[in-house]
């Protein structure tokens, strides 16, 4: 590795190191509302010039994903699959956008590549000339996906978001799997008060085949829950049933702030329950939820705990044979001294007449069965 691939690296690992700080402190009071948001979109910003500029010439297979040892983070990555990237993942990924939207050929194209290469240099130094290059790209290459992306997304860190919209858009309506336009066009759509719209770009862009990393920029710009605030926290006293919103979306958006905030995602399902309190799948997941909390934050944590495991009881007095919440019922009662009843929970789950692979997996990788013999 080079000094200068080497200073990229650590500068990269700063940018998310930062990323990943912001919220805390915006929710400790140290930043305030217009900080936080200039804030974040620019260390978005730099993380994708960092990683673009790090793609190597021929891309290598990517290394393990780096995962914390922590059975309560395996057992969430294991129950609502949440891939977490090592950042040597992140720095060999493949963020170019270069897909041959611009529908130019030969030596245009090539301009139209190192010009873009310019621009993308430039983008955490000289964000008015890097808006420039990207609009001359524009003039030879209309479609250019990656060209309207940034170009938009620079008039967004120049304040003015709606004159952004129509860019970003165009980027996804000229290329639909270009990672940073969704990214982008989200963020765009929930700063003008257009959840509905930001969540169908999270949708597709999870629908799709972003690199691991693309994960870390969704949660830097905070879009999974602030979508699901902005759809469910509204005068519609039903706005789970009318937001088209689905358990695995409120499991995404609290699992994006279970490190930072986590009273965050408490109160998302709170919220949901309010609305529905004799959902079993909802109850099932709040319970584990708070349970995570309590083992990954320690505050409060026996309360918390306790919380958990009376939304997973009142799941399985509406459905006694519910099999994730035998298992998930059964793994809390560990933590608070009910170990006969979570060895009954898991003989009750063992007796049923098919086991999911996904809780057998959980079983496994936590140990529970070991543990409670």
């Amino acid at each position: 590795m080079t000094d200068l691939e080497a200073g990229r690296g650590e500068e990269l690992d700063f940018v998310l190191a930062s990323l990943d700080d912001l919220d805390a402190e915006f929710a400790a009071g140290d930043l305030d509302d217009d900080d936080y948001q200039a804030l974040k979109s620019d260390y978005t910003t730099r993380a994708a010039r960092l990683i673009r500029a790090a793609e190597p010439a021929e891309q290598a297979a990517p290394p393990e994903p780096e995962v914390r040892r922590s059975w309560s983070r395996i057992a969430m990555w294991t129950v609502l699959v949440v891939a977490v990237a090592g950042l040597a993942g992140m720095l060999i990924a493949d963020f170019s956008g270069s897909r041959g939207t611009g529908e130019v050929t030969g030596d245009i194209r090539e301009t139209v590549r190192q010009q873009k290469f310019e621009a993308s240099q430039l983008l955490g130094t000289d964000p008015a000339r890097a808006l420039e290059i990207y609009d001359e790209v524009l003039v030879r290459a209309p479609s250019d996906a990656e060209a309207l992306a940034y170009r938009g997304w620079l008039t967004r860190l120049d304040g003015d978001a709606e004159a952004a919209q129509p860019f970003v858009e165009d980027a996804v309506f000229s290329d639909p799997d270009y990672p940073d336009a969704r990214v982008f066009a989200a963020a765009i759509a929930l700063e003008l008060g257009d959840a509905a719209t930001a969540a169908g770009h999270l949708a597709a862009l999870d629908a799709g085949d972003a690199p691991p990393f693309i994960e870390q920029l969704v949660q830097a710009q905070g879009l999974r829950i602030g979508i699901v605030e902005a759809l469910l926290y509204t005068d519609d006293p039903d706005s789970y049933s009318t937001s088209g919103l689905a358990i695995t979306d409120v499991n995404l958006a609290a699992e994006s702030v279970l490190t930072t905030t986590p009273a965050r995602g408490i109160d998302l399902y709170n919220s949901v329950l309010a609305q529905q309190p004799e959902n079993v799948e909802v109850l099932s997941y709040a319970g584990f939820y708070k349970a995570l909390v309590a083992l990954e934050v320690g505050i409060e944590a026996q309360e918390i705990m306790e919380l958990g495991y009376e939304n997973l009881s009142r799941a399985l007095e509406v459905d006694p044979v519910d099999p994730q919440s035998l298992v998930f019922r059964s793994f809390v009662g560990f933590y608070v001294d009910e170990l006969d009843q979570s060895r009954l929970d898991l003989a009750a789950y063992d007796a049923l007449d098919a086991q999911r692979e996904d809780l057998e997996t959980f079983l496994f990788r936590f140990g529970l069965r070991d543990a409670l013999e």
